[in-house]
């Protein structure tokens, strides 16, 4: 059995993330100094050891992975198609509404979405995968697709009190995990790290709306740094609540005008692939019926003829200006007196 002691060690040693040089094991044992006992609601919680057990095989490799993990829910969820959506907590009604659609047809294409459970964005892409799992229709791909939520506190304190319903319904049907023992309030430092997990677990992050101070800036940084694809929803320009997503843009993030953009990024959407388009003339009879007899082998021009001949009736001349026009509109190649088919008819 390998020895996992000196990685548990060396990850408790390390600095949370580039944004909070606070190092884990100090975070972690300031939560367990409230030695809170686990809440008879939360008894299905389960804790997981990085490198062990069922601990996500996403975060077992990153840099700065929380040396433990608490989680509520279904874990299998951690291994659909998983897209990250974030923003303001001040969002728009519009920006609500886009993050709600988003989240909701994302599920309806087998996506798992991933957010913090916060007020605004999150909330509003969560509910769009629950209104989706509520819908679904027997044709739909939500069989094993929920939302996850990786939140800043322990999973029986939830945070903000207003989300305590949707807090529930996301135990019940999607994953809640935190890397805080039960009784973890929520203190602000922790927000901006648990930003790091939702990059971690991210194959593509989505902003929908954020200030240019925003908390969600975070988290993209978090997922440059992994490599993460970071797209955003363009806003008006005189919209404080767009301001980091159009910033964003104009620095290379991918534009996502609809959902199927996003699906695209992941190679999931095929309805805008663009089919190969011939511009050659295509070829009329008795040009497209001398076309059929040359096949994959090239055939000189008393080949063709012959063939022409026993199966077109056609003599040498009217198959010699045949094969002429088909070389000229670019379905033959004639090289050194073979002739041969060029691309597919």
């Amino acid at each position: 059995m390998v020895d996992i002691a000196p990685n548990v060690h060396a990850l408790l040693t390390t600095h949370c993330s580039k944004t909070i040089k606070r190092m884990l094991g100090d975070v972690w044992c300031e939560a367990l100094r409230g030695n809170v006992d686990l809440p008879e609601e939360l008894e299905t919680m389960d804790l997981h050891v990085v490198g062990r057990g069922q601990y996500p095989q996403q975060l077992n490799d990153d840099q700065n992975a929380p040396p433990l993990l608490y989680s509520r829910g279904n874990l299998e969820l951690l291994s659909c198609r998983r897209v990250g959506i974030v923003g303001t907590r001040n969002a728009t009604e519009h920006g609500r509404s886009t993050a709600f659609t988003f989240g909701k047809t994302l599920a309806q294409n087998g996506v798992a979405v991933v957010s913090g459970l916060a007020r605004g964005i999150d909330a509003a892409a969560h509910r769009g995968v629950l209104a989706a799992l509520s819908e679904k229709s027997s044709s739909e791909s939500t069989d094993n697709v929920g939302p996850i939520a990786v939140v800043a506190t322990g999973l029986d304190v939830v945070y903000p009190r207003e989300h305590h319903s949707l807090w529930a319904d996301l135990g019940e049907r999607g994953l809640l995990l935190s890397e805080n023992p039960p009784g973890t309030g929520p203190l602000p430092y922790r927000f901006p790290l648990r930003n790091r997990i939702i990059a971690a677990l991210s194959e593509v992050l989505l902003v929908v709306e954020s200030r240019l101070d925003g908390g969600s800036l975070i988290t993209v940084r978090e997922a440059l740094d992994r490599g993460v694809t970071v797209m955003a929803v363009p806003g008006a320009t005189s919209t404080k609540a767009a301001q980091g997503t159009n910033m964003l843009i104009r620095d290379g993030a991918l534009v996502a005008i609809e959902p199927e953009d996003v699906l695209m990024a992941l190679g999931l959407d095929t309805r805008r692939v663009v089919p190969s388009f011939d511009a050659r003339q295509l070829p009329l009879w008795p040009d497209s019926d001398v076309l059929d007899l040359i096949t994959t082998d090239p055939l000189t021009l008393n080949e063709v003829a012959r063939l022409a001949s026993e199966k077109l009736a056609m003599s040498f001349g009217d198959v010699a200006v045949s094969l002429g026009r088909l070389e000229a509109h670019g379905w033959l190649m004639c090289t050194a007196g073979w002739f041969e088919r060029v691309g597919a008819r």
